[in-house]
């Protein structure tokens, strides 16, 4: 992309093989800020939520088997066709739980401290929530997070450099643990060195993707993740509530889940009620409780929109999405003060771009109403004003864009970009 001019911003959108799949999604004004947050609904999420209901009232507690496809394999199917998405073999997925449950339930089973191998290795910059699963699984085995829970720093408060964490993994690590992107800075990190780097070691390795999931294409498979977890409800648009996936490498399918529950029992024997845990020879043994049906069956058609819309395709315009921003960040927006936290490189960047400015909080809520009013520049003036020069940037300085293939358009991109501009212009006057 050489231009970004609006006539060329709209021929892009003209020719976008994914324009169509915009007018599957209900939208609202402005550029919705929040899709690496929580995904947006579309019509077949709707409809596979209605027939889930309609098969309740028809069937009732029949609905397990009687219903199509049964309940009670439910997790199994949804979790299975999420495959190609992510290098994965479909008996190696399984749905159920949150993400923070799916991995305190890996965490509980392949952190296994002994000897000199006692410590969790984690990056600075993970998800908070993660850092508590690790710590608290730490301490349940007698030992001490601060001196257990082996914490990566970031050299400039937002990125990781892979060579800093391979650096990390020496002789006292027993597991590793790191996100995909960044949920802050929008950066891709390379997982497959770090899987490498980690089994060269001796170390066992768990990734989070919730912020990759449905835009980034993975291969848990080929680059010999242990396991890994993510959410469903960003870009795959699985709604509130919609439980998280699991992913365990077949290699450990005879190894005896840590936290057991009657629906991650062998299938074939569940009703037997017998006293003693016999786990199903697939990641669905690391299933706990009853399914939350209800809450999976929107899944099932948005995850089917991703698939059917491919995730080459996806990643292809993502990437172009988050060029033509960086485009037009360089010409209109870094001169006016925001600094880019997002790598540059295609390879790097995952499905949102990050800036960092002091009136953060104020551009964002412009940019998700879509017109500047007078409070965004009163807001973003206090914003400045209590911001020391020189300070390091923060969290609350941090302005995430994110841009959903599916529904994003190129002018909204080219939109966005010159409403950061127009505000940041009359801070300036």
């Amino acid at each position: 992309m050489e231009h970004t001019g609006i006539e060329h911003v709209k021929a892009l959108d003209a020719q976008d093989p994914l324009a169509g799949y915009t007018a599957h999604f209900y939208r609202r004004a402005g550029l919705y800020m929040e899709s690496n947050g929580l995904g947006l609904l579309c019509r077949e999420a709707e409809r596979t939520a209605a027939r889930v209901m309609q098969e309740w009232g028809t069937f009732a507690c029949d609905g397990w088997m009687a219903s199509d496809p049964p309940w009670f394999f439910y997790p199994e199917r949804l979790a299975g066709a999420q495959a190609p998405l992510v290098g994965a073999e479909p008996e190696e997925l399984v749905l159920g739980g949150t993400t923070t449950t799916n991995l305190h339930s890996a965490l509980a089973t392949f952190y296994t401290p002994q000897g000199r191998r006692t410590k969790l290795l984690i990056d600075a910059l993970n998800f908070p929530s993660d850092r508590y699963a690790a710590e608290s699984q730490i301490a349940l085995r007698g030992l001490d997070p601060g001196q257990h829970c082996k914490v990566v720093p970031s050299r400039d408060g937002w990125r990781m450099e892979e060579e800093d964490l391979i650096a990390a993994m020496d002789e006292t690590v027993a597991l590793a643990l790191f996100p995909s992107v960044l949920h802050e800075g929008g950066q891709l990190l390379d997982l497959a060195r770090l899987a490498e780097g980690a089994r060269a070691r001796g170390i066992l390795i768990g990734f989070d993707l919730s912020h990759s999931v449905g835009v980034v294409p993975h291969a848990l498979g080929a680059i010999g993740a242990d396991f890994a977890v993510w959410c469903n409800y960003k870009y795959l648009n699985g709604g509130p509530g919609c439980p998280a996936t699991l992913y365990i490498n077949r290699r450990h399918f005879g190894r005896r889940p840590a936290l057991a529950g009657w629906h991650g029992y062998n299938k074939n024997r569940q009703f037997s009620m017998l006293p003693h845990f016999e786990a199903a020879g697939t990641a669905g043994g690391w299933q706990h409780g009853s399914p939350h049906i209800l809450n999976m069956a929107p899944l099932e058609g948005s995850q089917g929109l991703v698939l059917q819309a491919g995730i080459g395709t996806i990643r292809e315009k993502s990437l172009a999405l988050t060029g033509l921003f960086l485009q037009l960040y360089d010409r209109w927006i870094a001169p006016l003060g925001p600094v880019l936290a997002t790598p540059r490189e295609a390879d790097r960047r995952g499905g949102h771009v990050t800036l960092l400015h002091p009136a953060a909080k104020a551009l964002g809520a412009m940019l998700e109403q879509g017109v500047l009013r007078p409070e965004h520049l009163e807001r973003a003036r206090e914003q400045l004003a209590a911001f020391e020069p020189g300070a390091r940037y923060a969290r609350a300085q941090m302005l995430r864009i994110p841009f959903a293939p599916l529904y994003t358009r190129y002018e909204e991109v080219w939109n966005a970009a010159a409403a950061i501009r127009e505000m940041l212009l009359a801070l300036e006057a």
